[in-house]
């Protein structure tokens, strides 16, 4: 039988970094990111409190790391969409959002980053940096009324579904998808 005190626990830094991620992530995608304490994830993942604070000195350390890592990792799957013949730019990201919002750890980041964004600037700066660099390059037509209507539908549904306040069917998704795909 496995001994789950912490105590006894191989140590094992990185598998530890991402169970209190993890954690951070259920407890504030369940109640709100002003729930999660270091006592709540110690509690979830049966670390100490000492041992959180060895990864992270505080909340903002947490969610820092947890921004961080939604952004890369949504950064790898607009990349993956586009080297699987998706779309790029802005009705890629339209199109990525539609397809991932049946992913339960998906939508439970996505509350995370949203609350982040919502809480303090800083968090919507990194957001903003991160949109201008991977769905409105450049190079792209920043003033293309499809790109605005794309992202403005994509975050539209990410944050209606987050709130609960719309639940698109998949067919809806795709109707929508294919009526601002034919916009000029």
């Amino acid at each position: 039988m496995e001994n789950n005190n912490a105590y006894s626990r191989k140590k094992e830094p990185e598998l530890n970094k991402q169970l209190i991620i993890d954690a951070a992530t259920e407890i504030g995608a369940e109640l709100d990111w002003h729930q999660v304490t270091f006592q709540a994830i110690a509690d979830r993942t049966g670390l100490s409190k000492g041992g959180i604070i060895h990864h992270f000195r505080n909340k903002e350390d947490l969610l820092d790391e947890l921004m961080t890592q939604s952004l890369t990792e949504l950064k790898a799957q607009v990349e993956k969409q586009v080297t699987n013949g998706g779309s790029k730019g802005a009705l890629g990201y339209l199109q990525f959002v539609l397809e991932k919002r049946d992913d339960e750890k998906y939508k439970k980041t996505m509350r995370i980053v949203l609350q982040a964004i919502m809480i303090n600037s800083k968090y919507n700066d990194q957001w903003l940096e991160w949109y201008n660099q991977y769905i409105m390059p450049a190079d792209e037509d920043k003033l293309s009324m499809k790109n605005r209507i794309a992202f403005l539908v994509a975050d539209g549904i990410w944050y209606a579904e987050d709130m609960g306040s719309s639940q698109l069917s998949n067919e809806d998704k795709q109707e929508v998808f294919e009526y601002i795909k034919q916009l000029k």
